[in-house]
Order: C-alpha cells, then structure tokens, then sequence
C-alpha cells in the first residue's frame, strides 16, 4: 500500500467518519473514539499481516487518533461558552500534524527516491541524468560482516574443488510489483546437470538477517526455478542457499536500485 495513500486517505478517512458519527446523534467523545479507532485498529490488522516497519505504524497510529483529537476539540461545545479551543492544544496537535507530515516524507523518500523533478532543483548537476535517491538499506557490521569476504572465498574454493559451476540467470530481471522467475544451473565440469539438490530462494534487506525463502523447483537436471518479486522498491539481497558435500553453501547477490 502506497505511503501516502494510507496515511492521508486514512486521516481522510477518520474525519469522514467523524462527520457520519455526528449525523448519527453520537456525542462529541464517542464520535472522535469511533473516527480514531476504527481506522487505526484495520491499519494495525493490515500491519500485522504487511509488516513495514515500526517506524512506519507509529506514523499511522498517531496521525488518525490526531485528526479526531483535532475535531473533538473543535466541536466540543459546552452551555454558556462560545466554540473556543486554547493555543496550547492547537500548537500540540499542529505539531503532531507536521510531524506526520515530515515523517511521512522522509519514509516515502527513503523507499521511492525524490521525485526527478524535485530532484533536479535539489541535487547539484542532475538535469538529465538517471537518478537513483532512494534508501538502499542497512549495511551490515560487526562480525558476521567481516568474515564475509573470506566465506566467499570459501565457497568458490569448495565449489571448485568439486567441479561445480553455478549460473544465475534472472535476478536482472526482477522487481517491485512484476513476478520474475530465477534460473540456477548447477553444472558438473563434465557439462552434466547436479540433480536432486534442495535449493532455496530468498530476498532480504542488506544489513539483515534472510529469511527461509522458498524453495526452487528442478524443471530439468540441475536447472533450478522460482519465481519472486521484489516486495518494495530500493535495494534487496538475493540469497540462494543449498548444501555441497554436506557442506552449506549460501550466494548473495544485490537486486534492485539504490
């Protein structure tokens, strides 16, 4: 789900709903508890299910309970007292309403990059060039990231040690919102394919941990597929990982753009 959609389509949402609750003869109170409520508790189930990002649900929590915080305190009429709202309030929910504003920019930025518009009065020397400004990820440290380049060279050894070629064909090919499908061919030095391996697929964010992935079908001998896409724009780690004389073997590569 867009950013944008689901935080403003949902701010939207909750004083719309706060209109309906009024037309019904609910009170002030109820009608901003309905209006905060029911958009907050259907992002949350979404969430639940499309994990984003902490970062990404505390910005939707905030901003619904907001606008109807905001109209509640608007629409609070008491007898005898003209509709008055003091300056400390609005300057509190003002700025959670800027903070949601600015937060929400800086996430959709970080997954999409600057519009190429924008970008080029922004970014010195970027008229007419192909920009890339979105967040590539976390890169890894400590000390997994260290031992990385010496359990590449690992692997190649052992594979080399038992004649084996590897080929990846597809991972170009992939991206956000069109499924692809990936290619291995596991090659003895002989040009036989390596049959009856269990080989499996998996797209992580650099800098954290792959997940189980999935697992490739063998369509011929050793000619291993699956078919993925790219959950979300920006950079993503393709991992294929398998077992070569009981040995586990796990190849890494960077798909996407930064």
């Amino acid at each position: 789900m867009n950013l944008f959609i689901s935080i403003f389509g949902g701010m939207l949402l909750t004083a719309l709903l706060y209109g309906a609750a009024r037309l019904i003869k609910l009170s002030n109170f109820w009608a901003a508890v309905v209006a905060a409520g029911l958009p907050s508790a259907a992002y949350l189930f979404y969430a639940f299910y499309n994990w984003s990002g902490l970062d990404v649900v505390t910005m939707h929590v905030v901003a619904y309970p907001t606008v109807a915080l905001l109209f509640y305190m608007l629409y609070e009429s008491r007898p005898g007292k003209d509709l008055h709202v003091h300056w400390v309030p609005q300057l509190l929910i003002g700025f959670f309403l800027l903070l949601t504003v600015v937060l929400g920019g800086f996430v959709y930025i970080a997954g999409h990059g600057l519009p190429p518009a924008l970008a080029e009065r922004l970014l010195p020397n970027a008229k007419g060039k192909t920009l890339y400004t979105g967040f590539s990820g976390v890169v890894e440290h400590g000390e997994d990231a260290a031992k990385s380049i010496a359990q590449q060279r690992n692997i190649e050894a052992r594979l080399a040690k038992l004649g084996w070629n590897v080929e990846v064909i597809g991972l170009d090919a992939l991206s956000s919102g069109r499924s692809s499908e990936v290619s291995v061919l596991l090659r003895k030095s002989d040009g036989s394919g390596v049959s009856g391996q269990h080989l499996r697929f998996a797209l992580s964010r650099p800098g954290q941990g792959a997940p189980a992935g999935q697992s490739m079908q063998e369509v011929a001998s050793g000619d291993y597929r699956a078919s993925s896409v790219l959950p979300a724009t920006g950079v993503w780690l393709a991992t294929i990982s398998f077992s070569a004389a009981g040995k586990s073997i796990a190849l890494e590569h960077a798909v996407g753009h930064p």
